[in-house]
């Protein structure tokens, strides 16, 4: 169970509301939003006063939750059930701008970045998350067949008119069978191997599909959107995503957000940087602060004895090479595989956290500010990078204070 104070746990799940309400909306309507939530249950758990959320624009966000010590003083049981209603509770007063990932993204990140894991509190987010399905089910009209031909078919559209080669057309058809092995309901989904004279693929989706909880149908082709639009070399004057929301059309874009699909997420992944980049810079960074106090050598040698140290538990970590005899080098004796580039995000992400961790534990007395050094010298460039992939370097100044 986690060992995280009432303070400390509370600023992690308001600071994650803010960071999923954030994405879908700005970082500004996300804190007026929890700021009235805190407000309307103050009423019933009066230790809420001891939480003040600022109604402005931050950094990423940061800092915009400010938690008294005096809430440590509260019942945990009294305490994580406020906790409960203010997660129900921003979820109804959000209504339309959360979608079927919302609380499962939540559950993810306290569970990835803060080690929180509000089951062993009693509270049930799988509950929660299976409420907003049915709650959300009602409003929706459009079948899950109808959804998978539409979207396949605006794929194959925008496809042809941008590649007339076969080649790239079968990107379509090589996802869906790939994914199929995950996804089996994805049999239900005919596509012809090859085009028909005018270029396109004939679609056609089984009826049985329609017996699949639509959060799940609606996550495989989020995911199909996603490997396909990885798979092109896409390049002009609107991205991939641009493309496929103008081919869809408003209509068809209000019914597939209802069900989950967020195509906004998937252009933010397809165009964010790659994962080699921002470990190089990282890593670049640790070596440059810990050499000011050392030297390179060392610096490299501490890194890479946390890399040992953690790849049991991180595969990841397996692509990044270090020359043991080129120490003396610094960052030059560092190398990142392109293969840390097909790594899912999340899972660098807490790869990554542990190595900053492991390394600014090394600095002693000095670890009070090595995470604002760090800040420094990676640049907010590359800060907002490492963010985006779970590197929440606001969690690390909390356990070096």
């Amino acid at each position: 169970m986690s060992n995280l104070k009432n303070s400390q746990a509370v600023r992690c799940v308001l600071q994650t509301l803010i960071n999923k309400i954030g994405r879908r909306t700005s970082k500004g309507f996300a804190t007026v939003t929890l700021d009235e939530v805190i407000k309307e249950l103050m009423p019933r758990y009066d230790f809420l006063k001891y939480i003040k959320i600022e109604k402005m624009f931050y950094s990423g966000g940061i800092d915009a939750v400010s938690v008294s010590s005096d809430i440590n003083l509260v019942d945990p049981a009294k305490f994580y059930t406020a906790i409960e209603d203010v997660m129900e509770t921003t979820v109804k007063n959000i209504k339309k701008k959360a979608d079927f990932f919302f609380i499962r993204e939540v559950e993810e990140e306290l569970n990835d970045v803060y080690g929180l894991n509000l089951k062993e509190r009693n509270i049930d987010l799988r509950r929660m998350q299976l409420q907003f399905i049915v709650d959300k089910r009602q409003e929706f009209q459009m079948k899950n067949s109808e959804m998978v031909e539409i979207v396949i078919g605006a794929l194959n559209n925008i496809i042809y008119g941008k590649f007339p080669e076969t080649q790239k057309t079968k990107k379509i058809v090589e996802s869906i069978r790939e994914l199929e092995k995950k996804y089996d309901f994805l049999s239900y989904v005919e596509i012809s191997n090859e085009p028909t004279s005018g270029g396109l693929h004939r679609i056609s989706v089984l009826s049985s599909i329609n017996k699949v909880s639509p959060l799940i149908v609606s996550e495989a082709i989020q995911k199909h959107i996603h490997d396909v639009g990885k798979s092109l070399d896409w390049t002009g004057d609107k991205s991939f995503i641009e493309s496929l929301e103008e081919e869809l059309g408003e209509k068809h874009l209000a019914e597939i957000k209802k069900i989950g699909i967020n195509l906004k997420h998937i252009n933010f992944i397809l165009m964010q940087r790659e994962h080699k980049i921002l470990v190089e810079k990282t890593l670049e960074a640790l070596v440059h602060i810990l050499g000011k106090y050392t030297s390179n050598g060392s610096a490299v040698a501490v890194i890479d004895a946390a890399i040992e140290k953690l790849e049991e538990r991180h595969d990841v970590l397996k692509y990044i090479k270090i020359d043991k005899s080129r120490y003396d080098e610094g960052a030059d004796a560092i190398s990142v595989m392109p293969e840390i580039n097909n790594v899912e995000s999340y899972r660098l992400g807490k790869a990554i956290r542990q190595v900053i961790r492991i390394t600014g534990s090394k600095l002693g007395s000095r670890t009070a500010t090595f995470i604002e050094d760090f800040k420094n010298q990676l640049g907010a460039e590359y800060l907002f990078e490492i963010g985006k992939i779970g590197v929440n370097l606001h969690f690390l100044e909390l356990k070096f204070a």
